[in-house]
């Protein structure tokens, strides 16, 4: 018996063939295949004519393989399979290897890092690589694989996807807030230290955090205080007393929970910007970014 050529209908007819003489039955191959019971008979009219010989003898109630059948269901089972694993293969290999990724230094530390494990978990293949920095990424010189930015979305020539957006607010100890009389009273920060982070975002001014949020809360606020080139330092600076730092709601859930920090008035403010994955326009499909970014929604869709 001589093959045609393996057209896409040559080729569709096989696999309805393998499953309908799997399941001995066109009426269950069409339920596996999610066809019709007169499609799936019409699919392998088909092949029995391109092929020239009969592949089922039609009963009433059943189909029986012709001994034609048997052997091209043999050779069609041990094929597929192998063309199965091989596409398991090639899938696995795409899943290993080194991973870079960038990311901001206090996302990293405060969201990413107490879940990364579950990733590692997953993907054991992959070598995960994870470099902080506040600066955006040179992709064309740098060997990222993808980075997280906070930021607007908008990056010529690259490609990016919104992960969360962000929220920010001031927070301090109980102590600093009973001591310059905090609690509702937001119009007693002039009084306050203000911790500032120097770099909230990429090209950003080390007083633009507060200003929005005072901008947005009509307050005038002075721009003098500590900076840091960290948000987490800021934090870290208000949970021993130094002042009021501006929390992100993204990073200060631990803190509020063990009361390190308290948030004096509740008044918070949208972030002007939000958290994307950013990749090189041909990356965009990389089964490693993709594989990244559905985890980290996952992650996202669990903390909501």
């Amino acid at each position: 018996m001589q093959l045609p050529k393996l057209t896409g209908s040559v080729l569709s007819g096989l696999h309805c063939f393998l499953i309908a003489a799997d399941q001995m039955s066109f009426t269950r191959a069409a339920e596996v295949l999610c066809l019709t019971q007169s499609a799936v008979s019409h699919k392998i009219k088909n092949l029995e004519d391109s092929l020239g010989v009969k592949l089922f003898i039609r009963q009433p109630r059943k189909v029986i393989l012709t001994d034609e059948g048997k052997r091209l269901k043999a050779v069609v089972a041990q094929n597929f399979g192998d063309i199965a694993h091989e596409i398991r293969d090639l899938k696995t290999l795409e899943l290993s290897g080194d991973f870079n990724v960038s990311a901001p230094p206090t996302f990293a530390q405060t969201w990413l890092m107490p879940r990364i494990k579950s990733f590692i978990d997953k993907y054991p293949a992959l070598r995960l690589h994870l470099r902080t920095r506040n600066d955006l990424i040179d992709f064309q010189t740098e060997t990222f694989d993808c980075a997280i930015y906070f930021g607007h979305g908008k990056y010529a020539g690259l490609h990016s996807e919104k992960l969360m957006d962000e929220s920010m607010l001031p927070v301090c100890t109980h102590e600093y807030a009973l001591r310059y009389n905090l609690y509702d009273r937001p119009d007693n920060l002039v009084m306050c230290m203000l911790l500032h982070d120097a770099a909230p975002w990429a090209r950003a001014g080390r007083n633009d955090e507060w200003q929005y949020w005072a901008q947005r809360q009509g307050i005038t606020l002075p721009e003098v205080g500590c900076t840091f080139d960290r948000s987490d330092l800021a934090l870290q600076a208000a949970e021993r007393g130094i002042g009021v730092a501006m929390g992100r709601m993204s990073f200060i859930a631990e803190q509020l929970a063990n009361e390190r920090l308290v948030i004096p008035f509740d008044m918070p403010v949208k972030s002007p910007l939000s958290y994307y994955v950013v990749c090189r326009q041909d990356m965009k499909s990389s089964p490693r970014v993709k594989a990244f970014q559905d985890w980290l929604a996952d992650e996202i869709a669990n903390v909501e």
